[in-house]
C-alpha cells in the first residue's frame, strides 16, 4: 500500500474512534448524569429534612441513597466492560468468554433478539493482538443487527481452511449497497470500521446482504 494509502486509512480509522468515543459519551451523559442527578436531588432532600428538625424523614431518604449509588456504579462498570473487557488480557480467560459475555449482555438488554453463539477453536490459537479486532468487530455486528431489527443471530468463531474465521450472520432487514446515498450513512460507516479493522491487522473482510433477508459479515485470518 502507498504512503498515500496508508495515511487515508489512518484518518479513517481515527473517524471511527471518535464515532466510538460519542456514542459511549451519549450514552454516559443519558443514563449516568441521570442517575446521578436523581441522588444529588435525593441527598439535598434529606438534608433540609433533618434541618427542618424531620429527622425520620431525612434518615428514610438516605437510606435509600446506597442502592442509587449501587446502580450508578453499576452502570458506569458496564461502559467500561463494553469499551475494554477484562477478560480480553485476564491469562486465564479471553476472548472466547468474552464472546460469551457480551452476547450474553447484549441479549439481556436487548430481549427481542436471540444470539446463538458457537467456537470451534482454542483460545491459544488466537493471536493476542486479533482479539480485540474481533470484539470490535462483533460489538459493531450485534449493534447494525440490532438496528436492522433482527430477531436471530448467529454468532461463530473457529478454524476453517487454516484460517480464523468470524461470521455473524443476523435475520434482519438487510441493506443494499449499491443504494444511492448508502456510502454516506451510519451504516456504511459502520461497515467500513468493521473492514479496516480486518485489514489492517492482516485479514480479509466480505459482506453479503439481501433486503429482508439479513446480513452476514466475515472476517478471515490466515
Amino acid at each position: 500500500m502507498t504512503i498515500k494509502g496508508e495515511k487515508e486509512r489512518f484518518l479513517r480509522l481515527l473517524v471511527l474512534e471518535e464515532n466510538e468515543t460519542k456514542r459511549v459519551a451519549k450514552e454516559l451523559h443519558h443514563d449516568l448524569t441521570q442517575s446521578l442527578g436523581m441522588i444529588k436531588r435525593d441527598l439535598e432532600e434529606s438534608i433540609q429534612q433533618i434541618k427542618d428538625n424531620q429527622i425520620k424523614l431525612g434518615i428514610e431518604s438516605l437510606d435509600n441513597l446506597p442502592s442509587k449509588m449501587r446502580q450508578a456504579i453499576d452502570q458506569i462498570q458496564k461502559v467500561g466492560f463494553y469499551l475494554w473487557p477484562p477478560t480480553l488480557e485476564n491469562a486465564h480467560l479471553g476472548i472466547l468468554p468474552t464472546i460469551s459475555w457480551f452476547c450474553r449482555e447484549f441479549q439481556e438488554a436487548h430481549s427481542n433478539i436471540r444470539i446463538d453463539v458457537k467456537t470451534d477453536i482454542q483460545e491459544e490459537e488466537v493471536h493476542d493482538f486479533l482479539k480485540p479486532t474481533i470484539y470490535k468487530i462483533l460489538k459493531e455486528a450485534l449493534n447494525n443487527a440490532k438496528y436492522g431489527k433482527a430477531s436471530l443471530v448467529h454468532v461463530f468463531l473457529g478454524r476453517r481452511d487454516l484460517k480464523i474465521e468470524l461470521t455473524i450472520q443476523d435475520n434482519g432487514e438487510g441493506f443494499d449497497t449499491e443504494k444511492e446515498g448508502f456510502t454516506a450513512s451510519k451504516l456504511a460507516l459502520s461497515l467500513d470500521s468493521m473492514k479496516e479493522r480486518a485489514e489492517i491487522t492482516g485479514g480479509s473482510f466480505s459482506i453479503e446482504s439481501v433486503i429482508g433477508k439479513g446480513a452476514t459479515i466475515r472476517a478471515l485470518w490466515p
